[in-house]
């Protein structure tokens, strides 16, 4: 399951030079999924049982900006 988040953290970017609230909530979910996808996969097939990836979320996608995500300022200390 993909539920680990973050909420109104200081600002901070990641090793990766990511934005942490957002490397946290959106990319290390991607990352984790895509790194399982193939395994599971193998799994399934060898298996005949299906596994599953479960994403979970809250109530803060209330708080979110009109436009969506802002790609472009998604580092900006400033608009952070």
């Amino acid at each position: 399951s993909n539920n680990a988040g973050v909420m109104a953290t200081p600002f901070s970017l990641s090793k990766d030079g990511i934005e942490m609230q957002f490397a946290t909530n959106h990319v290390g979910h991607f990352l984790l999924t895509h790194l399982l996808l193939e395994t599971m996969k193998k799994t399934s097939h060898e298996s005949n049982v299906e596994g599953r990836i479960v994403n979970v979320s809250s109530e803060g996608h209330r708080f979110a900006y009109k436009e969506g995500i802002r790609f472009a300022k998604l580092n900006d200390e400033e608009e952070y």
